[in-house]
């Protein structure tokens, strides 16, 4: 059994940069990452207090309203602008004077003002058991 199991572990391991290859493939298709989704929504969960299924439901929402209204090229740009636009001095000023991401940058504000209204902000979740059919 332990052999079987570490020449599986060495097969997996042997074909993992082909299973890579595949995914960064899809990302160039607009897919937007996983770890910008898992961000996203963790720093939005944060937000809005915390980690919990009310919060997870809210941020989902929003994020999937973002990712509709925006392209990943144009969402990267927007958030690269926000970051470092207030970065001072020269290097700062390259993100200042960049036109390009500040209008991605005014599109991502606009995608989100949208996702925060029609996004409700979940106050609790209840599971209910579904009813028996007499």
């Amino acid at each position: 059994m332990r052999k079987a199991t570490i020449c599986l572990a060495i097969f997996l391991l042997n074909i993992t940069p082909a299973i890579a290859i595949d995914v960064i493939e899809v990302d160039k298709k607009n897919e937007f990452p996983t770890e910008v989704t898992v961000r996203y929504v963790l720093d939005c969960m944060t937000t809005l207090g915390g980690q919990n299924d009310q919060n997870l439901y809210t941020c989902a929402c929003r994020y999937d309203a973002i990712r509709t209204g925006m392209t990943f090229e144009h969402y990267e740009d927007g958030i690269t602008y926000e970051r470092n636009r207030a970065m001072p001095g020269e290097k700062g000023g390259f993100f200042r004077d960049n036109e390009r991401g500040e209008e991605f940058y005014n599109v991502l504000l606009k995608v989100r003002e949208k996702a925060d209204s029609s996004c409700i902000v979940v106050k609790q979740v209840k599971r209910i058991k579904p009813t028996s059919k007499n």
